[in-house]
């Protein structure tokens, strides 16, 4: 299992023009072996057919006032061989070593199903490797999280289509729908992935272009330019990520929680309850024996390493003084109130929420995220914890004294007892 540390700041003013753009890749013959691809060859046709913008150079966050790109963090760093993609939705970097392929069926299948989909759009992959190359686990990554964003707009309901893509000529019309200032669910930029193995590495990149000494993976907001990092390193002492399955449960924990904030344009803070419930519901749909928990700077998380989490909240919920009421914990907004029980809690009653369908969901989320001032569409961030309990009735017809009560009735009529 794996802590990971909440958003805890932003970095400022970058233009977005520079950032909306993406410099041709370099000529191949200047290229270092390790950076030709030996999938796509770096030919733009066949990286066009696999959904790539490209392998850089481009934009990836600020600092103060001037935009970073990769190549600054490549010349920050020499000596780490990071691999850059850019996707429709992402712009990625990972340096993570060849990992050879477990025996167990499991983790054989899940790669089998993923390199077999992927080899309709990028050529020469092998559904049955041994070993997943460093190129490989890069094209994983890009295929993981568009696929993730995919599954996201379906769930939200809207397409890109929905979304403006010129921030710059955002008119603010009374009585539209507002939905954010950019193509990226609302939000201005792409959404960034920073990968490493190693922490030494790791931490480089931290306090050199975020200004934070730490260790711990981070979700990061660029403020002025509109985007959403997410960083980690899979080695960690305690809690590594070096499985292949595991990494791929972080993203998706992570980067959900992201394109949660992003939606509509990331303004201000839903309730913790909400993101971390909805954060473990993706990470556990790829594999539910490795788990993430948010924390803050200096808490420890409090974890424990059952991964059955359906049994284990049947019979949580016999006993209430065990977990923290509804009406109590709706209204958090720090993760380190989040208990082990409470994480259970939260995790299921998202779970309840979305056996109830897509519609009500929807209906849900529109009330909760994007809130905005309808003279103006400045955000609205009075009363977010009033608007919730508004939603929760307008959507779900519950209330937030009712909440628990029909939880719990569908927890003892879906989850095993063991």
């Amino acid at each position: 299992m794996h802590r990971t540390l909440a958003r805890l700041g932003s970095v400022a003013l970058a233009a977005l023009a520079a950032l909306a753009t993406s410099v041709p890749a370099q000529n191949d013959e200047k290229l270092p072996k390790w950076r030709i691809d030996p999938y796509t060859k770096n030919d733009p046709e066949v990286m066009a057919k696999a959904g790539y913008v490209g392998f850089g150079p481009f934009a990836f966050g600020n600092i103060a006032d001037k935009t970073t790109m990769n190549t600054d963090i490549d010349d920050a760093m020499e000596y780490v061989q990071i691999l850059w993609i850019e996707t429709q939705h992402f712009r990625i970097g990972t340096n993570l070593p060849a990992w050879p392929v477990p025996t167990d069926l499991e983790t054989r299948n899940k790669l089998r199903a993923e390199l077999t989909e992927m080899s309709a759009k990028l050529p020469n992959i092998n559904p049955k490797p041994k070993v997943l190359d460093p190129w490989l686990r890069a094209h994983l990554t890009a295929y993981r999280m568009e696929k993730l964003y995919a599954e996201t707009m379906a769930l939200y309901g809207v397409k890109d289509a929905d979304f403006p893509t010129d921030p710059s000529k955002v008119v603010i019309t009374p009585g539209a729908r507002y939905m954010g200032y950019g193509p990226y669910l609302g939000m201005k930029d792409k959404y960034l992935l920073l990968v490493f193995e190693k922490q030494g590495p790791y931490m480089q990149y931290m306090k050199r272009f975020l200004g934070r000494d730490t260790k711990k993976p981070q979700r990061w907001h660029f403020k002025e330019i509109g985007s959403l990092l997410f960083s980690m390193a899979t080695e960690d002492n305690d809690f590594p990520r070096k499985h292949d399955t595991a990494l791929h449960c972080s993203l998706a924990f992570n980067v959900s929680q992201n394109l949660f904030d992003g939606f509509r344009f990331y303004a201000y803070d839903i309730p913790v309850w909400l993101r971390e419930g909805l954060g473990h519901w993706f990470g556990r749909r790829v594999d539910p024996k490795y788990n993430d928990f948010d924390q803050n700077e200096g808490a420890m998380a409090d974890i424990k390493n059952t991964w059955k989490w359906e049994v284990y909240c049947r019979g949580m919920i016999a006993t209430p003084d065990k977990w923290t009421p509804f009406p109590e914990t709706f209204q958090w907004r720090d993760f380190g109130k989040i208990k082990f029980n409470d994480h259970i809690a939260v995790w299921s009653r998202f779970d309840w929420m979305m056996s109830q369908g897509p519609e009500k969901w929807q209906k849900f989320l529109f009330a909760i995220k994007g809130r905005v001032k309808p003279e103006n569409w400045a955000p609205d961030q009075e009363d977010i914890v009033g608007a919730m309990r508004d939603a929760l009735q307008e959507a779900y017809g519950v209330s937030v004294l009712q909440f628990d009560e029909k939880w719990i009735e569908w927890v003892k009529a879906t989850y095993p007892s063991q």
